[in-house]
């Protein structure tokens, strides 16, 4: 029997973003998304892409650069990538968080 992975979506409960998430980068990540800081550049169900960030004001308020983020599902479960994380320390960063909550929205709209 072929074992195949799940969806991205199923990976990323509230419980598994809080988990994955520092305080900090999931309160700033929550603000870049429900001020409508992300953008889908592909969205299928193992592999999500998106331009995250590029909004004005302070961090606090969800300001920073906009970043290519990816959220990825695997055998071994969810990877991910962001372009603002520096070179081998691959953080689930306020970016990740709100791609994250940006699929939650796409896929479970009444959660």
């Amino acid at each position: 029997m072929k074992t195949r992975p799940k969806p991205v979506a199923d990976l990323i409960s509230p419980d598994d973003i809080e988990r994955l998430a520092l305080p900090s980068n999931l309160r700033y990540g929550q603000v870049i998304y429900k001020r409508g800081g992300v953008e889908f550049i592909a969205f299928t169900p193992l592999k999500v892409e998106g331009w995250v960030g590029g909004l004005n004001g302070s961090v606090a308020e969800g300001g920073s650069q906009r970043r290519r983020t990816q959220l990825i599902s695997t055998l071994e479960g969810l990877q991910w990538n962001c372009t603002g994380n520096p070179k081998n320390h691959q953080i689930f960063c306020k970016h990740c968080v709100a791609l994250a909550m940006a699929i939650r929205d796409r896929t479970h709209p009444y959660h």
